[in-house]
This record gives structure tokens, sequence and C-alpha cells, in this order.
């Protein structure tokens, strides 16, 4: 039995052929969103509407299985949270997303719990601005 089929177990849940299939796409693949998601993944599987892609996702989110990011596009993106923490600096113009691992960011987010006592579970930093391309231009 696969750890994601134990996870869902435990919870209640079964490994649907869409779950698994969900996940196998994202095991690929990082910042999705559902449509982009539902556009790569219903050439092979025509049965997997917009709306289970967009259920799914949730539920998987909630179990904790995936992260959904927010770059400010007015919907989310989505990859999996066995993921390596990391950060994202967005491009406003080109929408680039750039990811990367700052170890200051580690250290401030251990200083905010310092100071305030918050415990953080997790974090994800977005930084917005301008990518090298659409700078130069």
């Amino acid at each position: 039995m696969s750890e994601l089929e134990q996870l869902l177990r435990s919870r209640g849940y079964r490994l649907t052929n869409q779950r698994r299939v969900i996940v196998g796409e994202l095991e690929g693949a990082r910042h999705l969103s559902a449509e982009e998601l539902h556009d790569r993944l219903k050439g092979e599987h025509p049965e997997l509407g917009l709306s289970t892609v967009y259920r799914t996702l949730d539920l998987l989110h909630e179990l904790g299985i995936v992260r959904k990011e927010d770059f400010g596009e007015g919907y989310s993106r989505y990859e999996l949270a066995t993921e390596r923490i990391h950060h994202h600096a967005r491009c406003r113009e080109c929408g680039a997303v750039i990811e990367f691992n700052e170890e200051l960011m580690e250290y401030l987010a251990l200083q905010v719990e310092r100071e305030t006592g918050f415990v953080t579970e997790w974090h994800e930093i977005t930084l917005h601005g301008r990518c090298a391309a659409c700078s130069d231009s």
C-alpha cells in the first residue's frame, strides 16, 4: 500500500483513480492551477471533470498532501506538500514564478517566533516585482 493510500485510508478516504491521477500529475510539475491540471489530464482521462479536479485538490489540501499557493492572480496554484520548502518571486508583468530557498527567510521566521511567541507550522514567502527580463525592457 502506498504512503498516499495509507494517509487517505487513515482519514477515512479511498485512493480513487482520480486522486491517483491528479497526484501523479503534480509529481511532475509545480505551481499548476486547477484549470491547467485539468487541461493536462483531460486527453487521457476525459471522464475527469474540472469540478472533480477542484474537489480533489481541496481535499488533498485539507489533508496536507497538496500546498495551495496564491500568487495574486485571482486563482490558486498547487504543488505537492512533499516538495522541499521554498519561497517564490512572482513577476507582475510576465507572470513568471521563480523558486528560491533562502536561509535568511528561515532566520526571519524564527526571529518572529522568538519575539512574539507565535508558533510557526510552516511558512511561504512570495516576493512580488519584476523579473530580470522584464526589468531590462
